[in-house]
């Protein structure tokens, strides 16, 4: 697997402070000769597989190129039934419960550990080293897929956080670019007239994934984590309360206030009307932003860090998890389909461009995904995502990573409660001090996830 796609990926080093001296769709297949080994035939095996990108534009896009699929290969055929992030959990559990599970679908880093640790899911090993020695994977999106003794998933796009920022509204700031969060402070106060309704940056405190991806990308900045070495929990720590201390102020000084209460909706709106003039996040808006008299206003930078601190931000690979074994071959065939470069490239580019980043270094070199309008137009922006990919990880995998026998499977709850989202709330809407929501955080995460404190802390 390759490192990165620009420049190597240095072996993640132990945290400078606190760990320095611890260490659905519908797919009926038939099948017939040497699919699936020793001559073995199915007949008409009903396979089952779900993604949940319901937005109009992307299930027309899928059903275009399982269309293709189809039309390539005679002895199998996709149908395709979009589900939802909001309810998909509920309906796999259950499906799985009553034996009705899909044969395959795609999902997301703590998605998979959630129903891996259930013991549900096909180690993929063998199709991710398939895939790797014909495409080179690189090195980020695999791992969040590796641990207890296997491959659980395959990488099939990456998205990664970026501060978005109106650069005609920056230009005169005096701390910008910004060096360093003091410096991010200044610059978005700067830009800001509460009474004119007008603020600098974007910051969440609503109980949502929003709420929680904002907050640990600045823990990750900060070197503070959610668990310790020991696979407790170590969230009241210095460097959590200087985190919770620089939200604090930054959303007082720079952010509307009526963000405590909300979603993506209101957040691509303020953007859109002009009210705010920056965020943290992916750059799922940016083809809505072409509607707007501004779009080429915007730029990208990877997110500024303290003077102490570290590059990094949260980012998220999707991947195809298999519930069933024996049609691991049949699915195989799909997924190595997609993985072509000018397949892969084109699919990608057309179901959402700028925000779905190849996961390969033939994906990133093919032609179809850079020649796509919205991605030559905003070249600069999509470069710096892949040059953020190196830094890039995910609450829990982090952890895992610096530790390699830390197995977490509670991580999926941690995303899935919103926990990290409350201690948001305690701090801004409840104007808990920072210190107190640390401690409030520390206890809501160990009751949560029913995980102990690290022995660490």
């Amino acid at each position: 697997m390759k490192e990165s796609n620009t420049h190597g990926d240095d072996e993640r080093r132990v945290s400078r402070r606190t760990f320095v001296g611890t260490t659905g769709a519908a797919a009926t297949v038939s099948l017939a000769g040497c699919i699936g080994g020793d001559d073995e035939v199915f007949e008409e095996d009903e396979l089952t597989f779900w993604h949940q990108e319901g937005v109009p534009h992307r299930v027309d896009v899928f059903e275009e190129f399982t269309d293709r699929f189809n039309e390539e290969h005679d002895e199998i055929t996709i149908t395709q039934e979009p589900q939802n992030w909001d309810e998909v959990f509920g309906a796999l559990t259950s499906a799985l419960d009553a034996g009705e599970e899909p044969d395959f679908m795609f999902s997301l880093p703590a998605f998979t550990m959630t129903f891996q640790s259930r013991g549900d899911l096909v180690d993929v090993t063998d199709l991710v080293e398939r895939i790797d020695d014909e495409r080179s994977f690189f090195d980020p999106t695999v791992r969040p897929f590796q641990y207890d003794g296997g491959t659980w998933g395959v990488p099939m796009w990456d998205m990664v956080y970026l501060n978005h920022h109106r650069a005609d509204v920056y230009e005169d700031a005096d701390a910008w670019p910004p060096d360093g969060w003091d410096d991010w402070l200044e610059a978005t106060s700067d830009v800001t007239d509460a009474d004119a309704d007008e603020y600098g940056i974007c910051l969440p405190a609503n109980r949502n994934l929003w709420t929680t991806q904002n907050l640990y990308t600045l823990m990750i900045n900060n070197d503070a984590y959610v668990y310790g070495p020991d696979g407790g929990i170590m969230f009241d720590t210095p460097e959590t309360v200087e985190t919770l201390e620089f939200y604090a102020e930054w959303f007082d000084a720079a952010s509307p206030p009526d963000a405590t209460g909300w979603g993506w909706a209101e957040w691509e709106r303020s953007l859109f009307q002009e009210t705010t003039f920056a965020t943290n996040g992916f750059s799922s808006w940016i083809r809505g932003l072409q509607e707007t008299d501004h779009a080429d206003q915007w730029e990208a930078i990877q997110q500024p860090y303290p003077d102490d601190g570290q590059p990094g931000s949260v980012h998220y690979v999707n991947n195809i998890m298999v519930f069933n074994e024996d049609a691991l071959d049949a699915i195989g065939e799909f997924v190595e389909w997609l993985h072509q470069p000018d397949v892969y490239g084109e699919w990608l580019a057309r179901t959402e461009p700028t925000l779905y980043l190849p996961v390969t270094e033939d994906g990133e070199d093919a032609d179809a995904f850079w020649d796509h309008d919205l991605i030559s137009q905003n070249e600069e922006m999509v470069q710096t995502q892949f040059d953020a990919i190196p830094d890039a990880t995910i609450y829990g995998f982090r952890e895992m990573h610096i530790e390699n026998d830390l197995y977490l499977p509670s991580v999926g709850e941690l995303e899935g409660s919103h926990v990290l989202a409350e201690v948001v709330q305690e701090l801004i809407v409840n104007e808990r001090p920072p210190e107190e929501a640390a401690e409030w955080g520390q206890e809501r995460i160990e009751e949560v996830l029913e995980v102990e404190r690290s022995d660490e802390l």
